[in-house]
């Protein structure tokens, strides 16, 4: 059966779906467990900090790629590129739980994947410590993957219009996504963004969360979010940014995601 037949622009079948998540837990895991937390335990030989080198640890398809992409350095960091036409609506990027898509439900989901060997923060905020009190490079390793987190880690509400965009005042108590797709997208903040987010067809974000194009792509165009459509973060992430020192990409978290009037 060819790819085309079986993948609508706003959705996924449930054959492909299954296909790619057969393949994309092959991909991640050399131990037939489909948690990505067990899947990233092993690649440890690449920097947390070097987003390229992260990206190249597999195939664009096998990360749930359906279109030409790459990433290249910025002045906003490392961002993410189209490389073919792309037409609105169609599906970027397929993301299925646990597989390349991580959710953050607590404040300890959230150390739990800082600290992937099982080391457990110290009181000396971000400072880490390996089991049996050995340090080794298991701090640096945290500490890349806190600074990870911070760049990479988004909010996604089900509720949202067909662009993405929601009345933060009234409708930001509502059981949002929270987490992380595994390597992350790279797309860097624009109050014109040309993607959005969008819960799959069967199944909601208990299932899976697509990226889709929302407007017509340009080989060389830069593909970007809106970070204001991650509203406002949660009691208990507020708490984990404070503590640790760090900002993360929500309005209240940052000095440059501001709830101004979407455009």
């Amino acid at each position: 059966m060819k790819l085309s037949s079986i993948i609508t622009r706003t959705g996924v079948s449930s054959l492909f779906f299954t296909k790619f998540a057969r393949s994309l837990s092959s991909s991640f895991n050399n131990n037939n467990n489909n948690n990505i937390v067990d899947a990233v335990k092993g690649i440890e030989d690449v920097e947390w900090d070097d987003r390229i080198a992260l990206q190249q640890k597999w195939r664009n398809e096998d990360k749930g790629w359906k279109v030409k992409v790459e990433w290249r350095t910025t002045e906003h960091g490392v961002g993410l590129f189209s490389t073919q036409d792309i037409s609105s609506g169609t599906v970027l990027r397929f993301g299925i739980n646990r597989l390349n898509l991580l959710q953050f439900r607590t404040r300890a989901d959230v150390e739990k994947f800082i600290n992937l060997r099982g080391s457990t923060p110290s009181s000396n905020k971000h400072s880490f410590t390996d089991d049996d009190g050995d340090n080794n490079n298991e701090e640096y390793y945290s500490d890349a993957r806190l600074r990870y987190l911070t760049d990479y880690l988004w909010g996604f509400n089900p509720n949202a219009d067909d662009r993405g965009y929601y009345d933060v005042k009234t409708d930001d108590s509502i059981d949002r996504f929270f987490g992380v797709w595994i390597p992350g997208n790279g797309l860097n903040h624009n109050l014109q963004p040309n993607t959005v987010y969008r819960a799959v067809t069967d199944g909601g974000t208990d299932k899976g969360i697509n990226l889709v194009a929302i407007k017509d792509i340009v080989k060389g165009d830069e593909l970007y979010d809106d970070y204001r459509r991650h509203g406002t973060a949660p009691a208990w992430l507020l708490d984990f940014a404070e503590d640790y020192g760090v900002g993360l990409n929500f309005a209240d978290c940052n000095d440059f995601v501001l709830q101004e009037k979407k455009t």
